[in-house]
């Protein structure tokens, strides 16, 4: 297996579990249509994930995408297990509310940014794969863009209809709101970073042709 690809899928995970576990932040936005709006940190990291797996899925495959997505999952579930074990454990007075404060994460939220993250990263790889056996080795800021903005959009109304609006009871109107500006975030994040996006496909191939060329590794399979 690709050392590259390891690395990739590690920071993939590590941004997946940090994304859901800052998310209990809510950071203020001042905006001209809504009065007290705010977001989850996890919003600012969570659109890097989408990066990496668009560019697993051109270099390496649906198929070690799709895997990577999986592994990352089970991470954020094993990453809950043991935040509840370390809440459950007995401490120190005072300690324990602080504690529950910063890392207590309900059971809703949970469920919603699971299902949310699986949908929209299986949707994500799944464009992406589709664009790219149209367009061959063509128009690698389509398939990136494409794919991204149409499983963010996925991801950010999931989320938001079953946390927001079921789990919390919010205001339909408000949680509109919330849903474009955080639709419009994570779009004009996946176009800001494109050249990113292609430096990232170009130097992660050159690295693989090279190990390919002296025999270290084989091509990878699609």
């Amino acid at each position: 297996m690709s050392s590259l690809y390891q690395i990739i899928s590690a920071a993939f995970c590590v941004i997946v579990v940090v994304s859901n576990i800052i998310s209990a932040k809510m950071v203020a936005i001042s905006l001209p249509f809504a009065d007290n709006f705010s977001v989850p940190a996890g919003l600012i990291t969570y659109p890097l994930t989408f990066l990496l797996s668009d560019l697993v899925t051109e270099v390496f495959g649906a198929k070690k995408a799709k895997f990577m997505v999986y592994i990352a999952f089970a991470m954020s579930l094993l990453s809950y297990a043991i935040i509840q074990v370390a809440l459950f454990l007995p401490s120190h007075s005072g300690q324990t509310e602080a504690f529950s404060e910063i890392l207590g994460t309900s059971s809703l939220r949970i469920f919603s940014s699971l299902t949310a993250y699986l949908i929209s990263q299986v949707v994500d790889i799944q464009v992406y794969a589709w664009i790219k056996g149209l367009t061959g080795v063509r128009f690698l800021w389509l398939r990136n863009n494409g794919s991204t903005c149409i499983s963010q959009l996925i991801d950010t109304v999931v989320i938001d209809l079953i946390f927001l609006y079921w789990g919390l009871g919010m205001a339909l109107g408000d949680v509109m709101s919330i849903i474009l500006f955080s639709f419009a975030y994570k779009a004009c994040f996946s176009v800001a970073n494109t050249p990113l996006f292609y430096l990232c496909v170009f130097l992660v191939k050159k690295w693989e042709n090279l190990l390919i060329n002296r025999g270290l590794q084989s091509r990878p399979q699609a």
